[in-house]
């Protein structure tokens, strides 16, 4: 059954709690994703070759930005809106710790974005969790990802049978299991930390001494390495609760089954609740096995919701309202399963540790972010803030394809580079044809996404602005 028309049923008060403490979330996420796109902006331009040498002076501020803005892009923007879509589950209740957690989130945040302008704060370019090692941004990161763990222990992770226009069957399962492996995750990290050698943070060297940095840079590898591969998985899930929660305004009826869903979103599940026994256990081997979760973890169950999810459409394609397939949950959702399928092809053909490597995450990444996109235009509505004129609705149609496209071509552009990853400026190597197309290419990517990225605050924007102007007006 296809959900009902926000507009036939009453704002109950736990409707108006759980859109309020969505609108929160929803807010922080947005936000994140404006600052990460400027940040993208310095390190788009310490790639290209022949600029970056004259732009990029201060490396290390390029890699504080690195730092910082994959944190936003990839930690706050991802699970803040996991966190927002979590809230619009029914079961929402007055005694609530949602403003709470929100509330840590936000300070969080804002502690380890400041760390950018601390010199003394180190980069650590380690995988999945890049950190500055200054006490600020660790504490600041820990309080957001304590924040967005205390508003999944709520009500709402229970299972109801309470109806709502907002979140079909589905996906109910898929955002409560994207909490869950969240905090399967944090469970798994602090796993690390209670087992990771605390004596590689205070080796018997000088802290400037190129021992002492790659002593720090294992240790943070070691910290944040089984963790960041579980919320790979639990970015997957909410991924694909969003292309069920999109499809289910495109067709009006569940794209898969719901006890089919329920199913497969419990394949995604599984894996992950090893994840806290491989690092509190110490397993040898613990970074194999948690490479092995990803790699065969995810694909099985997401190429079957892909596969299901495309045959529904067709089948149902000739009953379709008109214009359905011209709308942004449509184009959002095919614009992230075809982003799916590269960054597997790109997964696929890593051989060694060059850019191919940013470019399979780059494209894997630009999935969540194109779904959870098209999702954000598709839901302004329901938070009263319409798309404010014919104009912005069909920017809105264009905008996850502008971005999945510029994001495409970015990770195209690392994957003919084949250069070393994490150098900027003056370090970068640009010695032959095909580094310096490859990075060419990239840049033209970045652009593109980053236009694409644009568009869509333009778009936001431009509906919050028409709702304030319509309540002046009604006032």
């Amino acid at each position: 059954m296809a959900p009902e028309p926000a507009e036939a049923l009453p704002e109950t008060p736990a409707r108006v709690l759980a859109m309020r403490d969505a609108a929160r979330w929803f807010a922080l996420a947005i936000s994140s994703i404006a600052v990460a796109g400027t940040l993208a902006i310095v390190l788009v331009i310490g790639r290209l070759p022949g600029i970056s040498e004259v732009v990029i002076t201060d490396i290390e501020f390029a890699k504080r930005s690195l730092v910082v803005h994959v944190n936003l892009a990839l930690a706050v923007w991802f699970f803040s809106f996991s966190a927002g879509l979590f809230c619009m589950l029914p079961g929402a209740r007055p005694a609530r710790i949602t403003p709470a957690a929100w509330g840590l989130a936000v300070l969080g945040t804002l502690l380890f974005c400041s760390t950018i302008f601390i010199p003394s704060a180190t980069p650590i370019l380690c995988n999945y969790v890049p950190a500055l090692n200054h006490w600020v941004f660790l504490l600041g990161i820990g309080l957001f990802g304590g924040g967005v763990a205390l508003n999944f222990l709520d009500a709402r992770m229970l299972p109801t049978h309470e109806a709502s226009p907002l979140v079909p069957v589905e996906a109910r399962f898929g955002l409560r299991g994207a909490a869950l492996i969240y905090l399967c995750a944090m469970m798994t990290f602090l796993g690390a930390y209670v087992t990771t050698p605390q004596a590689l943070l205070n080796p018997d060297v000088t802290p400037t001494d190129a021992v002492y940095h790659s002593r720090v840079t294992a240790y943070f590898e070691q910290l944040f390495w089984g963790g960041g591969h579980v919320l790979q998985i639990a970015n997957e899930t909410a991924m694909v609760a969003a292309w069920l929660i999109l499809l289910s305004r495109v067709l009006k009826r569940p794209a898969v089954p719901p006890k089919v869903a329920a199913a497969l979103f419990l394949v995604l599940m599984i894996p992950t609740g090893f994840g806290p026994w491989l690092t509190f256990g110490d397993v040898p081997d613990a970074f194999t096995w948690f490479t092995r979760m990803m790699q065969f973890g995810i694909f099985p169950a997401v190429s079957v919701f892909m596969l299901w999810s495309f045959a529904s459409v067709l089948k149902a394609r000739p009953g379709l309202e008109r214009g359905a397939l011209k709308s942004p949950a449509f184009v959002g959702f095919v614009t992230s399963a075809a982003m799916t399928v590269i960054g597997y092809l790109l997964g696929a053909s890593i051989r060694g540790s060059d850019t191919l490597i940013p470019a399979h995450y780059h494209v894997a990444i630009g999935a969540v972010s194109a779904a959870f996109m098209a999702l954000m235009l598709t839901l302004l509505p329901e938070f009263k803030r319409p798309l404010s004129s014919a104009r912005m609705k069909a920017l809105a149609v264009w905008q996850p394809l502008l971005f999945g496209v510029g994001q495409t071509i970015f990770a195209a552009g690392l994957a003919i580079a084949g250069a070393q990853r994490k150098v900027y400026g003056k370090e970068q190597v640009v010695d032959t044809t095909q580094r310096y197309l490859g990075l060419s290419v990239m840049g033209l990517g970045g652009g593109i996404a980053l236009i694409g990225g644009i568009l869509f605050m333009v778009i936001v924007v431009a509906a919050l602005l028409a709702a304030r102007k319509g309540k002046k007006v009604e006032a």
